[in-house]
């Protein structure tokens, strides 16, 4: 598993695929995420979690909250509650991550993680979660 950004890079040269977790305390795997992105040039993110996308409010909370087909950067953040990442806050994206991916113009999508083939729509371009741009 790799250690550092440039190790994940090598892993993701060589095999085309890297798996780790986050490399330092209060740094998350989407920053992890949108930092080897960087790196890479990628022109695509796509964030696999528990929801079907970006709600605007939290949907197990709230029973009226609606998925968001489609936002920019500039209103993902307007949708943060906390503009900085600490411990114990639980948003889709953490802020720095959207810095990051922001900065470098890659577009994310936001889905259902525990079906799988969410992520083939995703990458085939398809209409699916919450795409980001």
């Amino acid at each position: 598993m790799p250690t550092s950004i440039g190790e994940a890079v090598r892993k993701l040269e060589k095999n085309g695929m890297a798996v780790m977790g986050g490399l330092k305390p209060g740094m998350t795997t989407d920053t992890v995420a949108a930092l080897i992105a960087s790196r890479i040039k990628a022109d695509l993110i796509v964030k696999a979690t528990d929801q079907d996308g970006i709600y605007t409010k939290d949907p197990r909370k709230h029973p009226d909250a609606e998925k968001i087909g489609e936002l920019s950067f500039a209103q993902l953040f307007q949708l943060l509650h906390e503009p900085k990442h600490k411990a114990g806050i639980h948003q889709i994206l953490d802020p720095e991550a959207v810095r990051i991916l922001r900065k470098e113009k890659i577009k994310t999508i936001v889905l259902n993680g525990f079906k799988p083939e969410n992520i083939f729509v995703a990458i085939r371009d398809e209409k699916i979660g919450t795409r980001i741009q």
